[in-house]
């Protein structure tokens, strides 16, 4: 469970589910000053989720894994 207080339930957030963020530290003051970067990561989930895939052995030798789609990104021309 995650939420934003000390007190159950208080943020109405009753079900497990996961919270998380990316943030961009360029120097140790922006990490918990008035000039946090944030990125807003919808449309990274967004795009991870059109392309999901299975994965298959790639290389016996190595043991690697590959995708067994490749990644189709909208916005790149054929």
């Amino acid at each position: 469970m995650t939420g934003y207080s000390n007190k159950e339930d208080v943020n109405n957030i009753n079900v497990p589910h996961l919270h998380f963020g990316i943030q961009l530290i360029f120097d140790e003051v922006q990490k918990e000053g008035p000039n946090q970067i944030w990125v807003d990561v919808y449309h990274l989930i967004d795009f991870l989720k059109k392309n999901r895939s299975s994965v298959i052995r790639g290389n016996e030798e190595t043991k690697d894994y590959i995708r067994k789609y490749n990644i189709i990104d909208p916005t790149i021309p054929k």
